[in-house]
């Protein structure tokens, strides 16, 4: 037995002294100061795919024991060199930002830890279209309520420039003309162009054009007019709200109605209520919002991971057209230096439902679920004015239009805006306003 121990014992010293050989080789590669004057073994090109303004190339990487990473180079007309890197562990290496679908030379090699580089591999490669036509040719706008809305496609998620250009004519029939720039990396993205100059006497002339981060830029590409709706903010003077708990509503009849959806707890914390309808904002400054402290749906769990529910009776009947979200600033002590504080994070509802009470089907009438847009890489000082201006969204965002008449009105909050929309800590909202009109022979 003690010569089964000693052997056990010898093994496990061998294993070890083999392990940190191989890690104290392998951590040469990342020594400062390492150099060698052998260069690496070129990488072995396997095939390339093109993708739009780029091409993926696939290789095999040599079996250099220093080897870093795998580059790329070409050349543009004006001369610029452009370069792309990867890790040696990777079997591919993206390049992008080809102005044109003509053939281009990409030069690959390999680069060891001390800096020297392979032997380079002349590659031929045809891009697809480029990337900001691509882009541009699935730009579209739509004209809806006093707004309207771009929308965009971005697959290969490449940081793109918008540049949109609008003209129209005020009310008074003087004509105003601006300019939007929108940055994104959105697979897909909507902005909303509101304007408190909108008429819907006149129509709105839109041009927008693309531009990539090498500084390739599309044609401008004409929109055409867009006409606007009309629609006004629903007055909340004779807004009410159920008890927490409360499923029912009181019909044209007059008759109490369980519509099997109770209304969820908003009082946790310094939250109240009737916070989120009382036409104050939250500006960080004092507090006003609604706080459901992590309660679910029916207001007995801690499980912030259901949806809850705040219904709201109109105190009439509306077609309802679009709705502004508050998000909340900060519970309190904000100035005008302070910067983006809880927008677009933390405990802010990110993703919700629309319903409307349908009194002939006796049931809640699904209007749509939306996602407020999560802004990426803006200045603190930008994200605290998108912000403030609130998140609209259409009740139709395809084809904007009125709903059904409707009395009750239900907001069901989903997620955060954390875990992309999955977050379980949509427990704050400042304030709701909707837009639309009276129904008519209510």
């Amino acid at each position: 037995m003690k010569r089964v121990l000693e052997s056990i014992k010898n093994l496990a010293a061998v294993v070890c002294a083999a392990v940190l050989l191989f890690s104290c080789e392998e951590s040469k590669r990342f020594e400062i100061g390492y150099s060698d004057s052998e260069p690496p073994l070129p990488p072995v090109f396997v095939k390339y795919k093109p993708t739009y303004g780029g091409v993926r190339i696939f290789f095999k990487a040599p079996e250099n024991k220093d080897l870093l990473s795998i580059d790329a180079v070409y050349r543009t007309k004006k001369g610029e060199e452009r370069w792309f890197s990867v890790s040696y562990y990777a079997d591919h290496i993206d390049v992008a930002g080809f102005a044109t679908q003509e053939p281009h030379i990409v030069e690959l090699y390999a680069v060891d830890r001390a800096g020297n580089q392979s032997e380079r591999l002349n590659i031929e490669v045809e891009p697809l279209q480029p990337a900001v036509e691509q882009v541009a040719n699935t730009v579209y706008c739509v004209g809806g309520f006093s707004s309207f809305y771009i929308n965009w496609e971005n697959g290969l998620m490449q940081s793109m420039k918008i540049f949109l250009e609008y003209e129209y004519s005020d009310a008074s029939n003087v004509k105003h003309e601006k300019s939007i720039v929108y940055t994104s990396r959105e697979a897909e993205e909507r902005q909303f162009i509101r304007d408190p100059g909108f008429s819907d006497k006149y129509p709105v002339s839109v041009k927008i054009r693309v531009e990539d981060e090498y500084g390739n830029t599309s044609s401008t590409f004409d929109m055409g007019q867009l006409r606007l709706l009309a629609d006004e903010v629903i007055p909340k003077d004779k807004w009410q709200i159920p008890a927490t708990n409360d499923s029912t509503i009181v019909n044209r009849a007059g008759e109490r109605v369980n519509t099997g959806v109770p209304m969820g707890f908003f009082d946790g914390y310094e939250g109240r209520a009737y916070m989120m309808i009382d036409d104050i904002i939250n500006d960080g400054t004092f507090v006003n919002f609604v706080h459901t402290r992590g309660y679910g749906r029916t207001g007995e769990s801690r499980d912030g991971n259901t949806p809850w529910n705040y219904i709201i009776d109109l105190g009439d009947y509306y077609e309802l057209s679009r709705i502004i979200t508050h998000q909340r600033y900060r519970s309190s002590g904000a100035n005008e230096y302070s910067g983006r504080e809880d927008y677009y994070r933390n405990e802010n509802v990110g993703k919700y439902s629309m319903w409307r009470w349908d009194e002939d089907t006796q049931a809640w009438d699904s209007i749509t679920t939306n996602i407020i847009t999560f802004p990426l890489n803006l200045p603190d000082r930008q994200y605290k004015i998108l912000g403030q201006q609130g998140d609209m969204a259409y009740m139709h965002p395809d084809d904007p239009k009125f709903t059904k008449p409707t009395r009750w009105f239900r907001y069901e909050a989903l997620a955060s805006f954390d875990d992309q929309y999955t977050g379980i800590n949509h427990r704050c909202v400042s304030e709701l306003t909707l837009y639309g009109r009276k129904a008519e022979g209510y």
